[in-house]
């Protein structure tokens, strides 16, 4: 037999190399046999990739439909934050390193393909721990107030005091999948001795199967954002528990009035804040504006005189005072602004009653409010078939619901984070453009301190220049610090701010993989011996080049 010729030999291996690779071949030997080598196989088949990338591309297409039409939040809760959205991520991370493997044992051409993979693979993680361990909420600042320790975001949640006496939070997104009667949610109470994902489960299996709980639990079965409340005090001889009603008014409002019905007992009935603008607070001794804590903001000091009669003390924000005696019937000009105070009745003994009711009606109705209070209705259950009466509860306030031998007190309402150190806004500038009081920018002057460490850093949050902290170049680019960016300010109030803050731990993994991503593309397009070898590379590399082959022909 004769030699196989130069070309021959040229062809055979240029066959080899576009040949694919076929199961059970000398590169993978009997690995495909091995339970492990089969499940490497299957999630590392273009076919998984192709099912997982239509769903997710399918996935995102529905939440941009959601953004577009309702808001990010319902898009987060239904397709980006929801369960099934990280199992995907999770499985689509599985069948990119299971692809990776199967190309085993890797040899040159195939660095680019396996850098291009893990860069894929750093990203997915980084964003599910950015977006499970990560925090976005606003905190709202005043110039005097002190220093702020927890900041309040989007998500509704419920907290309530458990037979242990510690305090439990639990997700409520009643905003975003609210209860109905055909379809109530219950969170059991029964949490002290379980571990969270326990407690978590059962509140869903109940849910899901709309079964009647069989140990203490609050049902809902109503969310509404149009509410009304109507709070009075009534006569109730042997409370112990004095109380005064009185009327704000104001014509530079539009002759808004305001009912301000204050109560000794509990503390959080004992005062009313006008929107952050002055107070007024129901004593047992009127003190001076610096033993009350004035701070600077204007502040009206009532005192039942047993005889249906106040003494009061009013201050403005310069700390000028104005003290006397009121009847039943007879007004005060407060001197903020035009408001009007007018003392209605005081009583002795009083017993606190509120009223909530759902508002229904067309738009235009005048009594119809485009935004009311938000609530929810429902009650406590026992699991033996007794309950208290439903009722309203309104966001933000504490509650207390009792049935049988059993008392639970709860809340509901956005939720708060704490953070990690205190803020504080001693400052609020508003640079105007030359010559027109069109705002330039709105600048918030932050003291950031940290009770463990003691560290203390002022920094300003502006409109493209947020604060952060803690400080340092390591700790921004690790992501292992908080952003303030200015959110809100009121035109009328230059000493309030709102600024959001973010906090993104995945946020360095995020970046590496995308930089991983962009050598991986590189590599497979650009550095040629890292590429895959095509047919005519390996004729190339067998020949040489063009002139070597004149000279073999």
């Amino acid at each position: 037999m004769s030699e196989p010729t130069a070309v021959e030999e040229t062809k055979t291996e240029a066959r080899q190399v576009a040949a694919p690779r076929m199961k059970g071949s000398r590169s993978s030997g009997g690995r495909d046999r091995s339970l492990m080598w089969r499940f490497i196989h299957l999630f590392g088949s273009l076919k998984m990739a192709m099912w997982l990338f239509v769903v997710l591309i399918v996935a995102c297409a529905v939440g941009t439909v959601y953004e577009s039409r309702f808001d990010a939040q319902i898009a987060r809760y239904y397709i980006y934050e929801a369960p099934w959205f990280t199992l995907w991520l999770i499985l689509l991370c599985i069948t990119l390193a299971c692809a990776a493997f199967t190309r085993l044992p890797w040899k040159k051409r195939h660095t680019g393909f396996v850098v291009t993979h893990l860069g894929i693979i750093v990203l997915l993680i980084g964003a599910m721990i950015g977006r499970h361990f990560g925090t976005e909420g606003s905190i709202t600042l005043r110039v005097g107030e002190g220093p702020a320790r927890h900041m309040v975001t989007q998500e509704m949640a419920l907290n309530f005091w458990g037979s242990d006496g510690d305090l439990y939070l639990v997700s409520f997104p009643v905003n975003l999948n609210p209860p109905s009667e055909r379809s109530p949610h219950t969170v059991p109470l029964d949490t002290s001795d379980r571990p969270n994902v326990a407690a978590s489960f059962q509140r869903a299996y109940t849910n899901l199967f709309r079964l009647e709980p069989r140990e203490p639990a609050l049902v809902f079965d109503r969310f509404s954002e149009n509410l009304e409340e109507e709070i009075s005090l009534i006569e109730q001889p042997g409370s112990g528990n004095p109380g005064v009603q009185l009327t704000l008014s104001s014509s530079m409002m539009g002759g808004e009035e305001i009912a301000v019905i204050l109560q000794e007992r509990p503390a959080n009935r004992s005062f009313h804040n006008m929107e952050g603008l002055a107070q007024i607070v129901l004593v047992d001794r009127i003190q001076s504006p610096e033993e009350a804590g004035q701070g600077g903001m204007p502040l009206l000091q009532v005192l039942p005189d047993g005889n249906g009669r106040i003494e009061y003390s009013v201050a403005d924000s310069g700390g000028e005072t104005e003290e006397g005696v009121l009847e039943a019937g007879e007004s005060l000009e407060t001197g903020w602004a035009d408001w009007t105070l007018t003392l209605d009745k005081v009583y002795a003994e009083a017993e606190y009653r509120q009223e909530v009711y759902e508002v229904n009606g067309s738009s235009g109705d005048a009594r119809v409010p485009e935004r009311g209070l938000t609530g929810v209705r429902g009650w406590l259950t026992l699991g033996d078939g007794s309950r208290s009466e439903p009722r309203w509860f309104i966001a933000g306030e504490t509650e207390t619901v009792q049935a049988g031998g059993e008392v639970v007190r709860f809340g509901f309402g956005n939720r708060r984070e704490p953070l990690p150190f205190t803020v504080e806004l001693i400052d609020f500038d508003v640079p105007r453009d030359p010559g027109t009081e069109n705002p330039a920018g709105f600048v918030s002057t932050l003291v950031f301190r940290d009770p463990d460490t003691g560290e203390e850093v002022t920094d300003t949050a502006g409109m493209n220049h947020p604060a952060m902290f803690p400080p340092g170049f390591h700790r921004a680019l690790t992501g292992n610090t908080y952003k303030f960016s200015q959110a809100h300010w009121e035109p009328d109030d230059l000493n309030l701010s709102v600024v959001q803050v973010l906090h993104d731990p995945g946020w360095l993994l995020k970046w590496i993989g995308s930089l991983i991503i962009i050598a991986g593309i590189f590599i497979i397009f650009y550095v040629r011996p890292y590429r895959n070898r095509r047919p005519e590379d390996a004729i190339d590399e067998a020949l040489g080049s063009k002139k070597d082959r004149e000279k073999v022909s």
